[in-house]
């Protein structure tokens, strides 16, 4: 029986030296029924996970409460080694929400799938893709770094989510 090398195997599977971990916990957290956590709460759980070396914690969804402005605001002054950023869609209201917290990352969706366009945006390919990028531009423009997600991405044409992805990119 040979000996199976892990190095040789993470270079086969092109694994990455470092892997980069996103929580979602302050945000995904809440949408369990009846979570809703305050603002102390959600900064212990913040340093917890700072603590751990989490690379990034979406703290929230800023443009749904004064709540979540406060909460990005005392977790920025704490000085966290852990990047912060608050969930925005592709709208000006949301993306100034990101920035009015004092956050300098914003995670950024729209849906793509043909439910999501016919039904919940009534929106073509191309004003989704348009919105996505003119939204992107916008938060760059205003020094933000920023992450981006299609969601219901696994229900969308794969050559859609490619021009989609490549169009985001390219803002």
């Amino acid at each position: 029986m040979n000996a199976i090398n892990i190095e040789d195997v993470k270079e086969e599977l092109k694994i990455p030296d470092k892997i980069r971990i996103f929580d979602t916990t302050l945000r995904d957290g809440e949408q369990a029924p009846g979570i809703a956590l305050t603002v102390d709460e959600k900064i212990k759980i913040a340093q917890k996970l700072d603590e751990l070396g989490v690379d990034t914690i979406e703290m929230g969804f800023p443009t749904v409460s004064e709540g979540e402005r406060k909460a990005a605001k005392r977790m920025v002054e704490l000085g966290f080694k852990s990047n912060l950023c608050g969930l925005a869609r592709v709208l000006k209201k949301d993306i100034d929400a990101v920035i009015d917290s004092d956050l300098s990352y914003a995670h950024l969706f729209i849906g793509t799938s043909p439910l999501h366009r016919d039904y919940k945006l009534k929106k073509s390919k191309e004003e989704i893709l348009n919105q996505a990028i003119e939204a992107v531009e916008y938060a760059k423009d205003h020094g933000l770094t920023v992450e981006f997600s299609a969601e219901d991405a696994t229900r969308t044409e794969l050559n859609y989510l490619i021009e989609f992805y490549k169009g985001v990119e390219g803002a």
